[in-house]
């Protein structure tokens, strides 16, 4: 991977990725694929209080909620006529498969979601993959799953088994004669978002904004981002999976499953923000509390103020409603060392208005 000349960032992220002006981070493939920054303790501790909540382990259904996304990443990025190719061992060498793996796994360390490596591919039958450094095991395997099943138009299952610390074999193993076609529905997403006005002071050569170069450290050879002023390993995670994830949980455990999401969420931020990296006090200018929002992609905060009602905060184009009212209220708790009360409404769509009183 090659290195911006101007400020040491990939150049792939200015080649792939576009920092909008509406607070959203978008793809350049496609179908415009959106990505959000979050803490990977942040990611795990939404699915280890979701599963406490169930009862139950969650992972096999986050793999097979994920499976759609991998389908739509390798759709979007892979040119249609690799997909296309015939199948089989002789159809497809070994040193081609390997050439798009590197691919795939080279983008996906560079989001900071750890490093893979093909161990066997047997074409349209089964794959082993080492994975090291994964944000989430079931998310990678789902990814996995589903860039097989795109490229070799069959379905497969995965199962994953840990052999060092940090270290999983995934394997792939055909289950039918053709990807569920159902995969698709979860998919359904908003693609059109509200305009804003956000300027960014952006690196000459690559264009990526200096904020995102200034705070985000790649360790390509390990697959990790870090962010450099709070020190926690972070990925660019995309929005879809949120959508993908949540969708399928809903489905089979109902309506009360977004609250709890948006009270782990608020209270993992409240327990994890380290308030004087944005706010000198209460009275330093509450609104920097969220100036980390649009580079980040969680969204556009246009409006922070005290009305009648408490403090109230606008975000247009919040990646997901509930994890963007959670980290709200978690941040000012944590400013002011205090519990509050919250309530949210969006009242347009893409506009979400989260108002707090002491």
């Amino acid at each position: 991977m090659r290195y911006c000349r101007g400020c040491a960032f990939p150049v792939a992220y200015g080649r792939f990725l576009e920092w909008t002006s509406d607070g959203t981070i978008l793809g350049k493939d496609s179908s415009g694929t959106r990505l959000v920054y979050l803490d990977v303790d942040e990611i795990q501790n939404i699915f280890t209080g979701v599963s406490r909540w169930m009862g139950i382990p969650i992972d096999r259904i986050i793999y097979r909620a994920e499976k759609a996304v991998g389908r739509r990443f390798i759709e979007t990025m892979v040119p249609g006529f690799i997909a296309r190719a015939p199948r089989g061992k002789y159809a497809r060498p070994e040193f081609g498969i390997k050439a798009t793996a590197r691919f795939v796994f080279n983008y996906m360390a560079g989001l900071g979601m750890g490093l893979g490596e093909i161990l066997e591919y047997h074409s349209t039958e089964s794959a082993r993959i080492r994975i090291t450094e994964a944000h989430s095991v079931p998310l990678v395997a789902g990814d996995g799953a589903g860039v097989f099943e795109h490229l070799e138009r069959v379905g497969v299952d995965a199962t994953w088994e840990r052999v060092k610390s940090d270290e999983y074999i995934v394997t792939l193993e055909r289950v039918s004669d053709e990807p569920p076609a159902e995969d698709r529905l979860v998919l359904d997403e908003t693609t059109t978002y509200l305009p804003g006005n956000i300027e960014y002071q952006r690196c000459k050569r690559c264009n990526v904004p200096l904020v995102v170069s200034n705070t985000v450290y790649l360790n390509l050879e390990r697959g990790i981002l870090r962010n450099s002023t709070t020190g926690l390993r972070v990925v660019a995670l995309p929005a879809q999976s949120f959508y993908a994830v949540f969708r399928e949980l809903f489905r089979e455990f109902g309506k009360e499953l977004p609250s709890v999401v948006e009270s782990l969420e608020q209270r993992y931020t409240r327990e994890n923000t380290l308030v004087s990296y944005y706010v000198d006090g209460v009275e330093g200018g509450i609104e920097r509390l969220f100036s980390d929002f649009a580079w980040k992609g969680i969204g556009n905060p246009i409006q922070v103020g005290n009305t009648e009602r408490g403090l109230e905060v606008v975000v247009e184009n919040p990646f997901h409603n509930e994890m963007v009212a959670g980290r709200i209220v978690g941040l000012y708790e944590a400013l002011i060392e205090e519990n509050v009360g919250a309530t949210w409404t969006e009242q347009t769509p893409g506009s979400l208005t989260v108002t707090m009183r002491q």
